[in-house]
């Protein structure tokens, strides 16, 4: 089907669907890079489930604090674990069963994952009441208090 109120290329009009004009140059990849144009949401009423290209820098020491701190308390768990203590977490335990590499690799990329999640959904809101912000800052938080938690374990051990 034609659309007859269409012209035809031959009364003037150029047809450019056909080649794409745009180059890919240092240029653009610079804009692309450095100059972000979304750093909020364009409209007042658009303040949350928006993505944006640029993030505020606490989020970022957010994400590498969990990210972090996840490590350590890998490290930390091993320690107690060699020293009689028991893993809760049902699947970290039998990963810790199973190989410890598998345990650190599965601890890491998990974590690495849900940080990646949160930090793209960060001006999103979970069930429609819950900031995702909020929701990092207080994984930050709690890991923290995991990682005070540990090191009181450990000073309870016995030299």
């Amino acid at each position: 089907m034609t659309n007859p109120d269409a012209r035809s290329p031959d009364e003037g009009t150029i047809e450019r669907r056909q080649n794409d004009r745009r180059r890919l140059s240092c240029r653009s990849l610079y804009g692309a890079l450095f100059i972000l144009r979304r750093r909020h949401s364009r409209r007042k009423d658009d303040l949350s489930n928006k993505y944006v290209d640029l993030y505020d820098p606490w989020l970022l020491i957010a994400g590498v604090l969990i990210f972090l701190l996840s490590c350590l308390d890998a490290f930390l768990t091993l320690i107690l674990l060699s020293h009689g203590a028991v893993e809760m977490n049902a699947l970290m335990d039998w990963l810790i069963k199973k190989d410890i590499r598998t345990f650190a690799t599965a601890k890491i990329v998990l974590t690495g994952l849900a940080v990646f999640v949160m930090v793209i959904h960060f001006n999103f809101n979970l069930y429609k009441i819950l900031p995702v912000r909020y929701l990092l800052y207080t994984l930050m938080s709690l890991y923290a208090l995991l990682i005070a938690h540990e090191i009181s374990l450990l000073g309870e051990l016995p030299l």
